[in-house]
């Protein structure tokens, strides 16, 4: 009796086939990037020049400086002037001596306007005019129109946080024609 040999292979068992299924795609993908980095490279040759772009100037500074390329050239850069700006320029108060101010007293407190007023002068203000206001609960810094500059300095000088438009009423009344700047003194 002879035994019959099937010379055909036995199929590998089931979970030997399927052990590393990620090891393919990984392979092939890290055998494209090295072979386009390197056929990038062989490619590209270094024929061009490569240009290095410095930084930017200051504006304020006019400052000039330098392209170097990639065969070690270097050419003189000039930083083109700063583009002009829509933006309106600040608007710088005037001089102390051009303010025409008041002082007015919103508090019980006799003579505190002829105090301020002294202040005033001793940093520059000249013809302060004192006088009395309606009571008032904070100092403020009124203006009329297009005095803002000049009450923010007077704001600023004399320590005083409030700044505002002159109002109608009781302290446009009380406040002398001729002051572009009333300082009310209150209480707080």
């Amino acid at each position: 009796m002879t035994a019959d040999l099937d010379p055909a292979p036995a199929e590998p068992p089931p979970e030997q086939s399927g052990g590393r299924p990620w090891v393919r795609p990984v392979v092939l993908v890290f055998s494209c990037l090295i072979i386009g980095f390197v056929g990038g490279w062989i490619f590209r040759g270094d024929d061009g020049p490569s240009t290095v772009i410095p930084p930017a100037a200051s504006p304020d500074t006019g400052d000039t400086g330098s392209v170097t390329t990639g065969r070690g050239t270097t050419t003189a850069r000039t930083t083109p002037p700063p583009a002009t700006s829509t933006a309106e320029a600040p608007v710088l108060p005037p001089e102390r001596s051009a303010i025409s101010l008041a002082v007015l007293n919103g508090t019980s407190k006799a003579g505190y306007a002829a105090d301020v007023a002294g202040q005033a002068e001793g940093l520059g203000y000249t013809g302060v005019v004192t006088g009395n206001a309606p009571s008032a609960p904070l100092s403020t810094v009124y203006f009329r129109s297009g005095q803002r500059p000049a009450a923010e300095r007077v704001a600023k000088d004399l320590l005083i946080d409030a700044v505002s438009p002159l109002p109608g009423g009781a302290v446009s009344a009380a406040a002398p024609s001729g002051a572009e700047v009333i300082v009310v003194l209150g209480t707080g």
